[in-house]
């Protein structure tokens, strides 16, 4: 479903495909092309994480931007428009980067969770569970949102040791446990995105 806006949007009319580089007009192949940039966009920072890494909002416009360049002129930067979904009202965009500023501000002064190695796993989940809620409250990007908070995670998690965080189990329908605990996030309830972060947690082979 796609978001809005109380502005000029990014959709072709009457759709809820975005505007892209590339002309593509049909949902079922411009998804598949999301599916597969994002994949590589995993293999690509898997690969070059390392000790030096910063998990700061340069990173995170990284990752959105290498997924997704490709195809969209807005990959990568902050959006400048007021977007919903449903009965959601995200971050005002009056707001957004202030409030981007402050929870990253904050997640600097965790370490960017980089120290999670040996610490109790149930901490760093309660952890992990806080700032995906405040991302997700936020939704910096105009679209892909969801993906690129939980391709950030991912490679917290890897970073420390853990695999990828196993959401296989929340289900695969419209109204499953990821969207239901990221309702929640909006008004500041972490404790199913906990359950469902903890549960996804394994250590590294």
């Amino acid at each position: 479903m796609k978001y809005f806006s109380d502005k000029n949007y990014i959709y072709y009319p009457n759709t809820n495909i975005p505007v892209n580089k590339l002309g593509v007009k049909n949902a079922e192949e411009i998804g598949e092309l999301e599916v597969q940039l994002f994949l590589k966009t995993y293999e690509h920072f898997h690969e070059n994480l390392d000790e030096n890494i910063v998990f700061n909002q340069k990173y995170l416009k990284d990752l959105h931007k290498f997924a997704f360049f490709k195809l969209y002129s807005w990959a990568g930067k902050y959006r400048d428009k007021n977007i919903s979904k449903d009965s959601t009202v995200f971050c005002q965009a009056v707001h957004l980067r202030d409030q981007m500023n402050g929870m990253f501000l904050e997640f600097e002064k965790d370490c960017y969770l980089k120290d999670f190695r040996n610490k109790p796993v149930d901490e760093f989940a309660s952890k992990i569970a806080y700032y995906m809620c405040e991302l997700i409250a936020l939704h910096p990007f105009f679209e892909l949102n969801g993906r690129t908070i939980r391709l950030f995670f991912d490679m917290v998690a890897v970073y420390n040791g853990y695999e990828y965080i196993d959401y296989r189990d929340i289900g695969d329908k419209k109204d499953n446990a990821f969207i239901q605990a990221s309702r929640r996030c909006m008004s500041g309830d972490c404790n199913l995105m906990k359950k469902i972060i903890l549960k996804g947690l394994k250590k590294g082979r």
